[in-house]
């Protein structure tokens, strides 16, 4: 299969809910209509920041990337922006640019 040159949405099945998003080094494709799962990565809204996190359902807690977990009372600040459908890396993350 061949993908040059080819828009994201023929690469990678995505619905016209799905952006792309771009937050602390990480990129992703968030669909912000699909209901999380246990254990899906998510795009959180908490208080106006950004945050990516791991949602549990049973026990309800959610624990961002920064390693804060919330529970019970905190969860009512926060807001779920959508689901993480696929992360998008660089093949030249840490690459230099002279060669050998």
């Amino acid at each position: 299969m061949t993908f040059v040159m080819q828009p994201l949405q023929q690469i990678v099945p995505m619905s016209s809910t799905c952006c792309v998003r771009e937050l602390k080094g990480r990129t992703c494709i968030v669909d912000t209509m699909r209901m999380p799962l246990n254990g899906d990565t998510v795009l959180l809204d908490m208080s106006g920041f950004l945050e990516w996190a791991q949602i549990f359902l049973h026990p309800r807690r959610v624990i961002t990337d920064e390693v804060m977990i919330l529970e019970s009372d905190l969860l009512e600040d926060i807001a779920i922006v959508g689901v993480v459908t696929h992360e998008i890396s660089t093949l030249q993350q840490g690459i230099d640019d002279l060669p050998i």
